[in-house]
């Protein structure tokens, strides 16, 4: 399958990569990139060999917000039938497998929307994340608005949604929104590692695991612990977890 808008990896140690590519536009998401995002990842759904993807975009920009040329002039009704139509604001955070997002630059907008999707965020080092939709008379709209408030709190996130408030990579550290900030030149080789490390690990409680976090941040305390408890006691039964127990206990008897 060949794309315009991104390039992606074969796989390389379980990871599958792709990289946003409309370099002109700052890798703005227009219909044609977030179908092939969508096209990606349901290529490396079906993979076996992959465990893990990593996904980025370019040193100036990971991407720099929804592609506004294609939003001028349409209706309200018009963009729900334009965002329902493509697959890629969904397909993150419907894919199974772990996603890691390497963040240089900017992103802004749609594509800190896209980034904090995925399930672990890293930034280079004077990356810069905003929701500026505001200066534009609209608000975020495929998720910003709820999963900002869900890391940063309520009035942090007033004000990156009703004022554009920016954050760099260093506050957006100690905030919780990205997990490192690593120097520009190794965030990718750092976000291709860690993925690779995940990828080995057994993929049913990576799954499960992936699923527990992520319904920890969508519900209540008792829900979460509903939910864990459910997927905790099936991966017993699970070959991975009999054979690394066991390789556990006959290396400590060593």
């Amino acid at each position: 399958m060949s794309f315009e808008t991104i390039i992606i990896e074969s796989p390389v140690e379980g990871v599958g990569l792709i990289r946003l590519n409309r370099p002109r536009q700052y890798n703005a998401l227009n219909s044609t990139l977030l179908g092939e995002l969508g096209d990606a990842l349901e290529q490396f759904e079906q993979d076996n060999t992959v465990g893990a993807v990593v996904i980025t975009g370019s040193e100036k920009a990971f991407a720099a917000g929804a592609d506004i040329a294609e939003m001028v002039g349409k209706s309200g009704e018009e963009m729900l039938q334009m965002i329902q139509s493509v697959s890629g604001w969904k397909a993150i955070s419907t894919f199974s497998k772990p996603t890691i997002c390497a963040v240089s630059g900017m992103a802004l907008g749609g594509g800190f929307e896209l980034a904090l999707q995925c399930d672990i965020l890293l930034a280079a080092k004077g990356a810069k994340f905003a929701l500026p939709e505001v200066n534009l008379g609209v608000i975020p709209g495929a998720g910003g608005t709820q999963r900002v408030a869900r890391l940063v709190g309520k009035s942090m996130a007033m004000e990156m949604v009703m004022n554009g408030r920016p954050m760099l990579a260093e506050e957006a550290l100690e905030r919780g929104v990205v997990s490192r900030v690593i120097e520009p030149e190794q965030i990718e080789s750092e976000a291709v590692s860690l993925a690779k490390e995940i990828a080995d690990r057994a993929p049913l409680a990576v799954r499960a695991g992936k699923d527990c976090v992520n319904k920890a941040v969508m519900t209540t305390l008792e829900e979460g612990l509903k939910f864990e408890q459910k997927a905790f006691f099936p991966l017993f039964d699970s070959d991975d977890a009999k054979q690394l127990m066991d390789a556990f206990l006959n290396k400590s008897k060593k």
